[in-house]
């Protein structure tokens, strides 16, 4: 065997062994990859429902702050209302047996 055919043995074992860590890599890359997209894909589904929580959340402020708002109105209607048909005062005092009035 000549020397060149031995160093063209070695290196192109060292190549092919060289190569196996590397493929082993690049198959791991894309595994994590693939779970990467996965992921990103279920983040973006869970904003999708947190932006749906959110428009609720803000519809129910807004319904609720309408309703505070028709109360407070009934509220102060009623207290008009009250303090306009305001009857007099009437007071009554009732004697004991046996005593005369000064009238």
């Amino acid at each position: 065997m000549r020397a060149i055919d031995v160093f063209a043995l070695v290196s192109g074992s060292f190549s092919i062994v060289a190569t196996v860590p590397l493929v082993y890599l690049a198959l791991r890359s894309f595994r994590e990859g693939r779970e990467l997209h996965r992921i990103q894909l279920e983040v973006a589904s869970l904003m999708g429902e947190v932006h749906e929580i959110q428009r609720e959340i803000h519809q129910d402020q807004r319904t609720a702050n309408t309703e505070i708002l028709e109360t407070k109105q009934s509220v102060e209607r009623v207290v008009q209302a009250t303090q306009r048909r305001r009857l007099p005062r009437v007071r009554v005092e009732f004697s004991r047996p046996g005593e005369r009035s000064a009238a």
